[in-house]
């Protein structure tokens, strides 16, 4: 019985508090109905069967599945910025497989940024704006440099850095802004 209650350890907290002693009940029934071979084949199944079960639905909940969607989001654009810049430039179907899946699962991400302040959209489109003029300028002056015969590692690294974190700002702030929900004008 102490294994069989060990093991019960496996479900989520919030199942065990409300079915676990319903279980250990169940499993001492059958222990006594029909054997503790019985018992024990019967509760293993049982378990096979329903933790992973209950485990993936307390994983699936809506905040964790807005996480999760927006860690995939940034995943996919990080992965793209870096395999462009170190070269690989099939990558950038990764960016372009963010923006596919912000723009289906755009409802539940604009369900998901509750916010009561009517101008976190257009903020939020501004600072895109701001960081793309920071991306454009940090281009601009990185190919002035390299026609410079003496460029110095440590230029092309500030450019580097700038250029690729106002590029990835960038996007996350467009992303985040339009799929914002737009709040209506007060009557």
């Amino acid at each position: 019985m102490a294994a069989y209650r060990a093991l019960l350890r496996l479900y989520p907290k919030d199942f065990r508090d409300e079915f676990g002693h319903d279980l250990v009940q169940l499993h001492q029934e059958l222990a006594a109905d029909r054997g503790l071979a019985f018992a024990r084949r019967r509760t293993a199944l049982d378990l096979i069967i329903t933790v992973p079960r209950y485990r993936l639905e307390h994983l699936m909940d809506e905040q964790h599945t807005n996480t999760a969607l927006y860690v995939v989001l940034v995943g996919l654009v990080a992965a793209g910025v870096v395999g462009f810049l170190t070269g690989i430039y099939p990558a950038l179907l990764f960016v372009v497989a963010a923006a596919v899946v912000a723009v289906a699962q755009r409802s539940r991400l604009a369900r998901a940024i509750r916010t009561p302040d009517t101008d976190v959209r257009r903020r939020r489109l501004r600072w895109a704006g701001i960081c793309g003029a920071v991306f454009a300028l940090s281009i601009v002056t990185y190919l002035a440099d390299l026609g410079d015969d003496e460029i110095s590692t440590a230029s092309l690294l500030l450019h580097n850095l700038v250029g690729t974190s106002a590029m990835v700002a960038m996007v996350i702030f467009f992303v985040a802004g339009l799929l914002t929900p737009r709040t209506p004008a007060p009557a």
